[in-house]
């Protein structure tokens, strides 16, 4: 599969970006850093956060063909919702 698209999330504090790298470390996925990529189960996600502006970028670069973007989007999406 070829890249996804970048979603683009505006108004992610510092706080909110804490508990996204938060989440993601109870999944078992490390993230460090405002910027970079990590993967678990075939799947890779590229991840751009700017505190400044407070946006953060994720795109799923990677996954295999049983999760199609819309799924892995669809995730993310759920995820970030998920941190206040």
């Amino acid at each position: 599969m070829s890249s996804c698209a970048t979603q683009t999330f505006t108004g992610i504090t510092e706080n909110r970006f804490n508990c996204l790298t938060q989440a993601a470390q109870n999944a078992g996925i490390t993230i460090s850093g405002n910027t970079g990529e990590a993967s678990k189960a075939g799947i890779t996600i590229r991840w751009q956060y700017d505190p400044a502006t407070q946006i953060l970028e994720l795109q799923c670069t990677e996954a295999p063909f049983f999760a199609p973007c819309a799924t892995v989007n669809a995730r993310l999406q759920g995820l970030v919702d998920g941190c206040p």
